[in-house]
């Protein structure tokens, strides 16, 4: 069972009293085999220059690099992108799969707008292209069945 997430970080105090310390928090995280190792000193080092990089890097490139990654994802399962097998046939289009990438990166879109600065303009269009590419290949669907 999960506690609730509280702003200091602990879990809240059950009615009628205190609590005593959370489960599993008195040490390492346990993993499925027990307590998980403790990481090398490169893993700690490795840790650190990806954060620097992360810090380093604007939020608005990484935003644009995921919903860049649903938008291939959508045409993904489009069936658009995917090379057609040995007898040229394409695989076939999942169009609920699709949809939902779809309506995933217009909630990114419609719900950052401008603050994604100089992106919006090229996710708006990724959106547009996904959008049109859906309807054409659920007609292609329809008249097929």
């Amino acid at each position: 069972m999960s506690g609730l997430w509280t702003p200091s970080g602990g879990d809240p105090e059950p009615p009628g009293g205190a609590a005593g310390p959370p489960a599993g928090r008195d040490g390492p995280p346990a993993g499925p085999d027990g307590p998980e190792p403790e990481p090398s000193e490169e893993e700690i080092a490795a840790l650190r220059e990806l954060h620097a990089r992360l810090v380093a890097t604007p939020v608005a490139d990484v935003i644009v690099n995921h919903a860049l990654g649903i938008w291939q994802l959508a045409l993904v399962h489009l069936g658009v992108v995917t090379p057609p097998d040995e007898q040229g046939r394409r695989p076939a289009a999942d169009l609920a799969s699709a949809g939902l990438a779809i309506d995933a990166l217009a909630a990114l879109v419609d719900g950052l707008g401008a603050r994604l600065g100089e992106h919006e303009v090229v996710l708006r269009d990724a959106l547009g292209q996904a959008q049109m590419l859906f309807v054409e290949v659920a007609d292609a669907q329809q008249q097929s069945s």
